[in-house]
């Protein structure tokens, strides 16, 4: 089946399997969403993909204030085979930056994303919650099949002490000595860290460097925000391997 084909019809993220005449469960919020932003009707269609089972499309059997019931009748693309990880390393910043930067890295294929502390980092709490949400909303509308994961916000330097070392963490640093992402090697599983507003203090610079698995790479001459040098550096995923 094409994608084409069915892309008029809403998508949602659920936790359940998924497989043929089966019910998913749905948040009273995608209830809401369906019922009164959507207004669908019994018998209209609505997609399904919970990041295993490939994606499945299901008839509407009846959609009430706080319940609804489906039967998914195909699948319309099975689960592709796990890729590589793409990590990006990033310090919270301001709540409309903040949004764009979530929202632009799902659909440019992050997988996980790790916010952290740093000196200079401008946004000290964030809400994990209503990050968790934004992800799943873009996933959902940039038609990925599976779910990239939230972690827990922590210092830099903790991140870095429990890193797995088998991951290879690109670092994109300002007023430093390194060649351009497009000249280094950048691997399967990928990761990306990239500096608060205000860029990173020197003994964070020299503390990311002192480990083996950091490379340096610069994102060329201009000064750039933060939101813009994750998506710069996320641009390079699919150019080397």
């Amino acid at each position: 089946m094409t994608l084409t084909r069915f892309t008029k019809h809403p998508r949602l993220y659920v936790e359940q399997a998924l497989g043929e005449n089966a019910s998913p469960q749905l948040a009273a919020t995608q209830i809401h969403y369906l019922k009164n932003v959507l207004r669908l009707q019994n018998g209209e269609q609505v997609r399904f993909f919970n990041g295993q089972d490939g994606e499945w499309i299901g008839d509407i059997l009846s959609l009430g204030k706080k319940d609804a019931e489906f039967r998914l009748t195909a699948q319309t693309r099975p689960q592709p085979a796990a890729a590589g990880r793409v990590h990006l390393i990033f310090a919270p910043i301001k709540k409309q930056r903040m949004d764009f930067l979530i929202e632009k890295a799902v659909e440019l294929g992050v997988t996980d994303f790790h916010p952290v502390l740093t000196h200079h980092t401008e946004v000290r709490k964030i809400n994990p919650e209503r990050i968790a949400a934004q992800i799943m909303e873009a996933a959902e509308q940039c038609e990925r099949l599976d779910m990239p994961t939230l972690h827990k916000l922590v210092p830099l330097a903790d991140l870095l002490a429990k890193w797995d070392g088998r991951v290879k963490i690109t670092a994109c640093l300002e007023y430093y000595d390194a060649p351009h992402i497009s000249e280094i090697s950048l691997g399967k599983d990928k990761a990306f860290i990239i500096g608060p507003a205000g860029g990173f203090e020197e003994n964070e610079k020299e503390m990311i460097m002192s480990y083996t698995f950091a490379q340096a790479a610069s994102l060329g001459e201009t000064l750039l925000r933060a939101e813009t040098a994750a998506l710069k550096a996320l641009s390079f995923i699919d150019r080397k391997s």
